[in-house]
């Protein structure tokens, strides 16, 4: 409708209808911004910005029931990978509680079971939550509580094996940096946003190394609600290059597109909608920071939140309703006389604030 209409009117017609629009929105932006209701009125029936995002976010919390309760062809289940977590961080707390998890493990050892049957899932995620699980049955006092000592029994009757060293540590063993703050600030500078790449194909094996120390980044209960689609053949990579709105001037240039995609069915309550941007960012800090070790170099491309271009990239990249784009992630060998911008940052001064409390 929208290209229908630009065929048919004037463009001065075309930018006098856009003015208008602005002007009026801009004055109606006081009143619908009184309060929370208002604010509520205006997405709902004057802007329709939010509604994809909800619609996703639905089927994320669909699909989250199918991924955790019904489907045998997951290789990874997010309930069990959050209540795993969640036993690891009792499992350290100080001092250790003689009872904890009561409302969560009996949850917890089901979805382990339908993980051991499931042919498809990862087994080094059901190494993982075993040992963890075998680690709490040791810790916890059985004679505490009837549903432990019951539980308890059900896992050792199943007779697998585990491995302790998959479960909680201490900081000491923890590896030493093995760089100081200079020479540390020296590695930050080698990650620079490229836009200027050989035309050669970007080595896959390089970008299974660098997603490999990017997935070791935080992620909220250890859920890690993202993927990383790599666009490495044409017409697919000339095709999504162009959608990126960061992307003009050297769109044809890149040889290698990573897609940065989040998965709302991670997650069962609306209330955690932004983890998915939340941990993806940290994911894609370390991928872009490891490529410069593979001699690669890497541009985060603008991505906002346009209904338009993200069902385009959606229907590209075959994508369900429950998984959006969080960025685009240009990649390739740079070339040595590409230029990069000087972008001069914020100091410290401006981005801290330091908070003091008062009595």
């Amino acid at each position: 409708m929208r290209q229908l209409i630009k065929k048919i009117l004037p463009s001065k017609l075309l930018l006098q209808i856009k003015a208008l629009i602005h002007r009026t929105h801009q004055a109606s932006l006081p009143f619908f911004a009184k309060n929370p209701f208002l604010a509520k009125c205006y997405f709902s029936f004057f802007n329709n910005a939010y509604q994809r995002e909800q619609f996703s976010i639905l089927q994320g919390m669909l699909n989250y029931n199918v991924r955790t309760k019904h489907s045998a062809q997951q290789t990874s289940n997010p309930l069990l990978r959050r209540n795993t977590h969640r036993l690891e961080k009792g499992l350290i707390m100080k001092p250790l509680k003689p009872i904890f998890a009561l409302d969560y493990i009996e949850e917890t050892q089901a979805a382990l079971f339908f993980a051991i049957n499931s042919e498809q899932h990862q087994a080094d995620e059901i190494a993982w939550a075993s040992a963890v699980l075998a680690r709490f049955y040791q810790s916890v006092d059985l004679t505490q509580s009837t549903l432990l000592a019951t539980l308890a029994a059900e896992f050792y009757n199943k007779q697998f094996a585990y491995d302790l060293s998959l479960t909680p540590y201490q900081n000491s063993e923890l590896a030493k940096a093995p760089l100081s703050y200079q020479e540390f600030a020296q590695f930050i500078d080698t990650r620079r946003s490229t836009r200027w790449f050989k035309q050669s194909p970007v080595c896959r094996e390089k970008i299974k190394q660098a997603v490999t120390l990017a997935s070791q980044a935080p992620s909220a209960c250890n859920r890690q609600p993202y993927e990383f689609y790599v666009i490495d053949q044409e017409p697919l990579l000339n095709k999504v290059s162009k959608l990126a709105i960061g992307g003009g001037g050297f769109a044809d240039n890149i040889p290698c597109l990573i897609a940065l995609i989040g998965d709302y069915s991670c997650y069962e309550h609306e209330r955690d909608r932004h983890v998915i941007y939340i941990d993806a960012s940290l994911a894609a800090m370390q991928f872009m920071q490891t490529l410069p070790t593979l001699g690669l170099a890497s541009c985060p491309m603008n991505w906002p939140e346009l209904k338009v271009v993200d069902n385009k990239i959606s229907q590209l990249l075959g994508l369900p309703h429950y998984k959006k784009t969080i960025m685009l992630i240009a990649v390739g060998e740079p070339v040595s006389d590409g230029g990069i911008p000087y972008s001069q940052k914020k100091s410290a001064e401006q981005l801290i604030h330091f908070v003091n409390t008062s009595e």
